[in-house]
């Protein structure tokens, strides 16, 4: 008789829980003169991230001279009391180290990326950086002129004028969100160089400032190191204030179509008010967002628009994180032919993510995919430095990075439905077209 072999059958694979982050735990203290510093020692790579963030971002500009928080941020880095701009960039290279400074609307920011071995010499170059630039006027009328020419040139961009009106329509005139954090070109070129040593004096103060570090470095000699360098800086900064609760779009649920002459395509942006990002709700906002169009290719905006329709290369969505409560947009770039159809196509998918309660195994991919991309940008020291400037900047607490992925297992099909009503109904949303292709509507 033949002989009839037994096949077993092997039960089928069950994936594993997501790896859970490993988050390194801050020492923190306050300077005596107010300047808090979140430590966090990551030996390994021989390498030291500081970032210090000061709240003298745009919304602190003074009415006049909008561009004032942008320019002073630029020169902080073109010649100090002490070294010329080309004796600073000697000086860096010498080191092996990178300074740069930047604004946004609620901060501006020093960072410092160093060699270990240096720290102490760079710690000094930051601190001078931050607290002694000297604005001086040949350098100040250069970076006055880069400046103009860069809103000249950011006028000719389709996509950066999308951006811009659609915070204004999101915002309004009256909120510092409403406008970019670049400022006007009337005040980048009206501003006196006087103001900009004024403006750097009244808010680039250690009492409501703090310093980040993330790296290969002994906490207690950083503390010795930060005391030599910062001890000499003082003072405390007015908090600005910001308007109460979250925008009114004035034209929600209408269209906005700025013309361009012989556009190819048309840049798309439909934006409403965003949530509060101390707020729970952030996270949730964060899984809705990441199933709508936070990723570009899975997400339902992305599988409609770019995989089938083949009309972008791609379409995002996102919420905007600040002191105030942000906004939340998404945007993409199309033909000008099917301008209309594109944005018709946006507005059914946000309305379906408002009215209909997403499926579970969407939402579990969903979830995987946060979750499971949470641990590699703890792999450097910049990234770390990242994650806790997020902390620091909002008040959130040292474990939050830790506690992410059970906050995130625990988001239910409802909570998404809730934030989407809340967040993407097309009711709450302005459509700005920069292009055509919208059968004349304004």
């Amino acid at each position: 008789m033949p002989h009839s072999a037994t096949v077993a059958v092997l039960p089928t694979p069950v994936p594993g829980p997501p790896p859970r982050p490993r988050v390194p735990r801050p020492e923190r203290w306050v300077m005596e003169n107010g300047l808090r510093v979140v430590a966090i020692p990551r030996h390994g790579i021989p390498q030291v991230v500081l970032r210090l963030a000061i709240p003298a971002g745009s919304a602190a500009d003074p009415a006049a001279y909008p561009g004032t928080a942008s320019l002073v941020a630029h020169l902080l880095t073109e010649g100090t009391q002490s070294m010329t701009a080309d004796e600073l960039n000697a000086r860096l290279d010498l080191l092996g180290a990178a300074v740069n400074a930047s604004v946004g609307h609620d901060w501006a920011e020093v960072q410092a990326v160093l060699l270990a071995d240096t720290l102490d010499q760079g710690i000094a170059l930051i601190a001078e950086v931050a607290t002694r630039p000297s604005f001086p006027a040949q350098e100040t009328e250069r970076v006055r002129a880069e400046s103009l020419d860069a809103i000249v040139a950011r006028g000719d961009e389709p996509a950066n004028v999308a951006d811009d009106r659609a915070a204004l329509e999101v915002f309004g005139a009256d909120h510092p969100y409403g406008h970019p954090s670049y400022g006007t070109a009337q005040g980048i070129a009206s501003v006196p160089r006087e103001a900009l040593g004024d403006f750097h004096a009244a808010r680039y103060r250690p009492s409501g400032s703090f310093l980040v570090a993330a790296g290969d470095f002994d906490p207690a000699e950083l503390r010795a190191r930060l005391n030599e360098a910062f001890g000499g800086w003082a003072g405390a900064v007015e908090r600005v204030a910001y308007p109460a609760g979250p925008p009114s779009p004035a034209r929600a649920g209408q269209a906005v179509v700025v013309p361009w002459d012989d556009a190819a395509q048309s840049e798309i942006r439909i934006a409403g008010p965003g949530l509060d990002r101390r707020s729970p709700d952030w996270l949730v906002g964060g899984v809705a967002n990441y199933l709508l169009g936070g990723s570009t290719i899975t997400g339902r905006l992305g599988a409609n628009l770019r995989e089938d329709k083949g009309w972008t290369y791609g379409v995002r969505s996102a919420f905007h994180a600040g002191q105030a409560i942000g906004g939340w947009g998404a945007d993409t770039a199309v033909d000008v032919d099917v301008t209309a159809d594109a944005v018709a196509e946006m507005i059914g998918e946000m309305r379906r993510m408002a009215t209909e309660p997403v499926p579970d195994d969407e939402l579990r991919r969903a979830k995987d995919a946060m979750i499971l991309s949470l641990p590699r940008v703890f792999e450097t020291p910049g990234g770390i430095a990242s994650r806790f400037v997020t902390i620091e900047a909002f008040g959130l607490a040292d474990d939050y990075w830790e506690r992410y992925p059970d906050a995130i297992e625990a988001v239910t099909a409802e909570d998404v439905l809730r934030i989407a009503r809340q967040c993407f109904h097309p009711d709450r949303l302005v459509r700005v077209v920069v292009g055509g292709g919208m059968n004349g509507e304004r």
